[in-house]
């Protein structure tokens, strides 16, 4: 589940206990241990840190414009369009609300959710993980860790010295850049290398 997702952990857990955590690297560290640690206090079962992810500007020309916060003005603005899809308007109707476009997760237990653009600007703001960082949640978070978005076997074996359970191997689908290798021509050369080590997952992209 991921830490951008739209419903609070709690309420997905009580649905799902296997639940792994798919944690982004955002903001400081104090505030990255409080999701973990609301994560852990609502049993998730295992964390994934999420390092596949790049951005580019030039691929979002095009894209549907999607709204900060659902207020009347966005509501009214966007009805037409609402109009053409009854089977996803009756399911909104069904709440009686307007879907929020907030972030539940990236707020500690109990606090008003930050809204998506918000949380993703941060999100944006925030340098890298370095390798001393992935080791400091590995170390916090104690229990099964995957490491989403190795594709070199240089990255791999870091991952291995940073107390890692798992790699995912993986370019977050691609979705981005489009000269990324495709993770299953990445994948039998670190197979090889750490497979002996540790879980070594495949994500897409083939």
């Amino acid at each position: 589940m991921s830490s951008f997702a739209s419903k609070p952990i709690e309420e997905v857990i009580a649905a799902n206990p296997k639940l792994f955590f798919q944690l982004y690297w955002l903001g400081s560290r104090d505030a990255i241990a409080a999701r973990v640690e609301r994560a852990r206090a609502a049993g998730a079962v295992g964390l994934i840190g999420t390092t596949d992810w790049s951005f580019s500007h030039g691929r979002d020309w095009g894209s549907p414009k999607i709204p900060e916060q659902m207020d009347l003005k966005t509501v009214l603005a966007m009805m037409p369009e609402a109009l053409t899809r009854p089977r996803w308007l009756m399911q909104w109707a069904k709440t009686m609300r307007p879907p929020n476009l907030q972030v539940p997760n990236q707020a500690a237990h109990g606090e008003a959710s930050p809204p998506f653009f918000q949380a993703y600007g941060e999100w944006m703001g925030t340098p890298p993980p370095t390798w001393e960082d992935i080791a400091w949640l590995r170390d916090l978070w104690g229990g099964p860790f995957m490491l989403k978005g190795v594709m070199r076997v240089d990255d791999a074996k870091r991952a291995v010295d940073a107390g890692v359970s798992a790699i995912s191997v993986s370019n977050h689908g691609g979705n981005n850049l489009d000269g990324t290798p495709a993770p299953i021509r990445a994948l039998p050369t670190i197979a090889d290398a750490v497979g002996h080590q540790v879980e070594v997952l495949f994500d897409g992209g083939i």
